[in-house]
């Protein structure tokens, strides 16, 4: 099996996996997720190679933009206080949890890579949550916080990985620096998506055809996170 053909069997089976789930009655998430742990056990599926450095920019920004069209911005304001909460108080309480954890199983594991291994497993995926909330039925300001503390909980999950690569490189962190980061990248983050979000409403009056608009959707988020992503 070649990297095309498996590619196209992934694309196949998040497909079926959609309604599958439905008929189940499982999350298609949980059913993705098992069936690339299967797949992972398959001696015959070859190794994929992706450079790691178009991972991020090329599904995140895409997630959280079809996660942003979901949520209702007066349940957000309503639920700001639990939000930023979770999205920042528990990624890191979670990051801490996992950096330890890892720094007491595997002998001689720096700090640093603890917490950027912490880092990169506390944010969770926005798309999964809402999907996951919504088969369960859950109350709906449930929901509206889960999807609100999706958008946000990267930026500070992002920034503790920056901090904790660059401690790990140069064997000292300052805290305050940190903090001071987070706090830089939340208000360059919000003003880019403001500013790109506005000249994204004056350019749909003018692409009439359906094709564009999709090709907007896409090429939207990327170009947010690619100006945020440079700016600080």
């Amino acid at each position: 099996m070649d990297q095309m053909a498996l590619l196209l069997l992934l694309l196949l089976g998040a497909v079926v996996t959609v309604p599958l789930g439905e008929r189940l009655g499982l999350p298609a998430p949980v059913l993705m997720t098992l069936a690339g742990v299967a797949m992972a056990f398959i001696g015959f599926v070859p190794k994929v190679d992706i450079p790691p450095e178009i991972i991020l920019p090329a599904l995140l920004p895409p997630l959280l933009y079809a996660s942003a069209q979901r949520t209702s911005w007066r349940q957000f304001a309503a639920n700001r206080r639990p939000i930023f909460l979770l999205a920042v108080a528990l990624v890191f309480v979670t990051t801490a949890a996992v950096a330890a954890v890892a720094n007491a199983i595997v002998p001689g594991l720096p700090i640093a890579a603890a917490v950027a291994l912490g880092a990169l497993v506390a944010p969770p995926d926005p798309i999964a949550a809402t999907a996951v909330a919504g088969s369960l039925g859950l109350p709906r300001r449930l929901v509206s916080v889960l999807e609100g503390e999706g958008l946000f909980n990267d930026v500070t999950a992002i920034v503790l990985y920056h901090v904790a690569i660059a401690a790990a490189v140069s064997g000292n962190v300052s805290l305050p620096h940190a903090f001071g980061l987070l706090v830089l990248s939340a208000v360059v983050a919000v003003a880019v998506g403001l500013a790109l979000g506005w000249l994204t409403i004056k350019l749909i009056g003018l692409l009439c055809d359906a094709t564009l608009q999709g090709g907007r959707t896409l090429v939207g988020p990327l170009v947010s996170y690619l100006h945020a992503e440079a700016l600080p």
